[in-house]
């Protein structure tokens, strides 16, 4: 579980802590009878919020802050040359590099990582555990815990694992030492894989493109054994309880050639070791009015907001199984405002949330502050100003500097009226 992220030079952000402690203090009353839990028991040491959603004016940075949670499992992961991650504030240069640090709980241990990088190299890489050094790397000087060392695994070992599979060659750092080492030697040590996994199986969902179907079945599957059509069968079980009109979703693979063009939204696989191409065809069910079924192709009849929510189910289910973290930019698109308060309460609830899972979102759709879901600690207000760059206060800071405020308080309306800034002002 998530309790704090620090982004330090990325695009509009300068400097920025997020906090996802529980900050009013003490549990409400009869909190273990809640259905809705107001917070995540994180061991004894810290009460976590499960949700975060943030609000603010359009370019106030409220995709950046997001966006830096991909970017973070991307620079983890390898997943691009370090040149196309690194994307520093360009309005003030106070620091040279980017750094991320997150700090999250695993049952009663807290890990904190750091990682410090420019378009050519990682400068700094560091793992944490209950305050007590992992390993840390600097200009690919490495300290390492004598835990983390053994017959197996010398200092000289794993120097020579970073030097070989984590360095250009030429003294410069530029692949994680967390993720080669969590990853490709993970009997290593229980805790480097622990914290790389954490990092590495994080989910964003941009704003402009919806996950597609199958590839959201992937995901799931890897949760129940491979199964994807239990995946896909649990995916359709709670489109169709959200009262969306769908009976059934099936889905087939079907090899296509290279001279055929997929329709927009189809998704391509190609076997790496045969160079096979393949799509899936997906298609939904439906009741007409003599009670019959009808089959529907999934991309090309089912709405957008349709295909946008079946796929997003598999994120959520997933994360809601594995205890992850879910981050979704401009969760309101393509979803009405009552799918995207359901979304936010599967995260909230008890029952469907055992594992301390977290989402983490952005939105323009003010209705749900309408509603008593989200607390003081869990709604955070987005401005941004040339001096200091993008600027997060949660609703729980504003009441700490002695503004009245309640969860009883109406926030949209007071929101709405600029009261706590983070709103355009648009002067037509």
């Amino acid at each position: 579980m998530l309790s704090y992220f620090l982004i330090r030079n990325f695009r509009s952000i300068l400097e920025l802590k997020l906090d996802f402690t529980y900050g009013e203090g003490k549990a409400p009353n009869r909190q273990q009878e809640q259905k809705i839990m107001p917070f995540l028991e994180g061991g004894k040491k810290q009460r976590l919020v499960p949700c975060m959603a943030f609000f603010g004016a359009n370019a106030s940075g409220k995709t950046n802050i997001l966006r830096s949670f991909a970017i973070l499992k991307g620079l983890i992961r390898g997943d691009a040359p370090l040149a196309d991650l690194f994307d520093p504030n360009r309005l003030n240069r106070k620091f040279a590099d980017t750094t991320f640090e997150l700090t999250f709980l695993n049952g009663e241990d807290i890990f904190n990582y750091k990682v410090t990088y420019d378009s050519s190299s990682i400068k700094e890489e560091a793992l944490l555990k209950n305050g007590s050094t992992c390993f840390r790397l600097r200009d690919l000087k490495a300290e390492f815990s004598p835990a983390l060392l053994s017959a197996a695994y010398s200092e000289e070992k794993l120097a020579d694992i970073i030097r070989v599979e984590c360095s250009d060659g030429n003294d410069k750092q530029t692949k994680s030492f967390l993720h080669r080492i969590g990853q490709a030697y993970p009997g290593l040590n229980a805790d480097l894989k622990t914290a790389a996994m954490y990092i590495g199986n994080l989910n964003y969902q941009d704003n402009q493109h919806g996950i597609p179907l199958p590839i959201a079945v992937s995901i799931l599957a890897s949760t129940l054994k491979g199964d994807r059509s239990a995946a896909l069968s649990e995916i359709t079980d709670v489109v169709r309880r959200l009262d969306i009109d769908i009976q059934g979703i099936d889905m087939a693979q079907r090899e296509v050639d290279e001279a055929e063009i997929l329709q927009p939204g189809a998704f391509l696989q190609i076997n790496p070791m045969t160079g096979a191409r393949h799509t899936f065809l997906t298609t939904s069910t439906h009741k007409d009015v003599d009670g019959k079924t009808a089959v529907f192709d999934f991309i090309k009849q089912e709405s957008a907001g349709t295909q946008r929510l079946a796929g997003l189910m598999g994120l959520v289910l997933y994360t809601l199984r594995t205890g992850g973290l879910l981050v979704i930019d401009e969760m309101e698109c393509s979803l009405h405002p009552l799918l995207m308060r359901e979304i936010v309460l599967m995260f909230k609830k008890r029952s469907l949330n055992p594992r301390g899972a977290q989402l983490v979102f952005n939105t323009h759709n003010t209705d749900i502050l309408d509603d008593s879901i989200l607390r003081l600690s869990e709604i955070s207000l987005v401005r941004k100003t040339l001096a200091n760059g993008t600027i997060v206060r949660r609703l729980i800071d504003i009441r700490k500097d002695g503004e009245d405020i309640r969860n009883i308080t109406n926030f949209r309306k007071q929101y709405l009226d600029g009261l706590y800034s983070g709103i355009p002002h648009p002067a037509l």
